[in-house]
């Protein structure tokens, strides 16, 4: 795990950056208009071109990193700049080689190159706000309510510079532009549909190794005998771990209609394992508690690369307060007593990239035996809800929903695979029969 990798100094955000992105785009629009004159390829750009240039000059620089000044370390805090996380590095990556993926393809498609980069524009875009809004969607809890003012809200939606994208939320935003887009240029759905599906899940196997930099999408506490993996004091494991009691020695369930997803839940005591943290605190099977870890252990992942780096020393003070709620005693555990890292877990992270690798190779073999456009990207909806389906048996990261056991992305898988039945069997009948197409001289 490897959250921060380095920082974009603040000077950057000053000028440097939003000139070479303005230069970057000038140039994009100035080869389409070289190609094909100024039409569809260039003004469709032009909206992209803006919104990355506002994000660049009005939103990276609300979402940088405080820290120390080391001119004044007692003085207030300074921006040391904007992070570069290992997850958005491992997506930018997975956006770079799924498109590249399908240019390889292009031609066997008889489809423009340009048409597939103006489609990924779009797709990406729409992408990450689908994703982002499923997640925030998701965790509402995080983001509305409290008294929070309205202007942090916005600002604790927008900033992803800690993870917080959900794949099936960025599924559905790259489908919807698809849509819009083939409504718009009238290109054969079909076609570019197959055409863009082993891109799409390469770009996921290169996401899900940026959720195990960034320490999101874990597992459930795994058995000696099978493969896995821990993770440092702080990281979303370890809190999960700390707050459910595991690494106190406790064995929990939510009381009643708690939710075990958000922080300081009550709790009902289960089992109590002998010579364990909780055991000499005396707390006892069917007791209602409630653990608290304060935010310099919630952030300690960071290291000295934020603002949590300027946090005062804990120095073996509290870090983990445990309430009784049946007598209202409160129970210190000091810095010490607490393990060193998680449970060993499910590497859930690597078994998803290693699933999205292997069903991209499927894709990309079953392109040439297809026998209607459209059966690739249906296969895709069919093939990969089931995977995910079967990781959250094993991940720990999300909470039933509707009084089930189901987490909501085996609830979305559900009805992806059926829509993936539907669609394959519609292709089958109605859909266009493929055609080959030459190489063009």
């Amino acid at each position: 795990m490897q959250q921060t990798l380095f920082f974009i100094p603040h000077s950057w955000f000053e000028g440097p950056l939003l000139i070479a992105w303005l230069l970057i785009g000038a140039m994009v629009i100035g080869y389409h208009v070289w190609r094909h004159g100024w039409g569809e390829q260039a003004s469709g750009f032009l909206p992209i071109y803006g919104i990355v240039a506002a994000i660049i000059w009005f939103v990276l620089p609300q979402v940088e990193v405080l820290g120390v000044n080391p001119a004044d370390p007692l003085g207030p805090f300074i921006k040391q700049g904007l992070a570069v996380r290992g997850y958005g590095l491992f997506m930018v990556a997975g956006i770079a080689a799924g498109t590249w993926l399908v240019l390889m393809r292009c031609r066997q498609a008889g489809t423009d190159p340009d048409q597939i980069l103006t489609l990924a524009f779009w797709m990406i875009i729409c992408g990450i706000v689908g994703a982002r809004t499923f997640f925030v969607i998701q965790n509402r809890d995080q983001f509305f309510g409290n008294g929070m003012p309205v202007g942090q809200m916005l600002l604790n939606i927008v900033d992803m510079t800690k993870g917080g994208l959900v794949v099936y939320g960025s599924l559905i935003g790259g489908m919807l532009a698809a849509v819009v887009f083939f409504r718009v240029t009238r290109l054969p759905f079909g076609r570019l549909a197959d055409l863009i599906a082993p891109g799409m899940v390469l770009g996921l196997a290169f996401g899900r190794l940026g959720c195990l930099m960034n320490g999101c999408c874990f597992g459930g506490v795994c058995p000696a005998e099978l493969p896995a993996i821990q993770f440092p004091p702080g990281s979303p494991p370890y809190m999960r771990q700390l707050e459910e009691g595991q690494l106190l020695g406790l064995k929990t369930v939510p009381h009643e209609t708690e939710i075990a997803a958000t922080p300081n839940f009550q709790l009902t005591v289960q089992s109590v394992k002998k010579d364990s943290i909780a055991y000499s605190l005396g707390i006892e099977p069917e007791q209602q508690i409630s653990i608290y870890a304060p935010d310099s252990l919630r952030v300690r992942h960071f290291k000295t690369q934020d603002v949590s780096s300027s946090l005062p020393s804990t120095g073996g003070q509290d870090l983990a307060v445990i309430v009784d709620t049946d007598a209202g005693n409160r129970m210190s555990v000091p810095m010490s007593s607490l393990p060193a890292s998680s449970l060993r877990v499910h590497p859930t992270q690597i078994y998803s990239a290693i699933t999205a690798l292997l069903l991209c190779i499927a894709l990309w073999h079953f392109w040439p035996v297809r026998r209607s456009d459209g059966e690739v990207f249906a296969l895709m909806l069919i093939l990969y809800p089931i995977a995910r389906f079967l990781h959250e048996i094993i991940r720990r990261d999300e909470a039933g929903q509707f009084g089930t056991q189901l987490t909501i992305s085996q609830w979305v898988s559900v009805a992806t695979v059926l829509l993936g039945f539907l669609l394959f069997g519609w292709f089958r009948l109605h859909g266009k029969a493929v055609q080959v197409h030459a190489k063009p001289e």
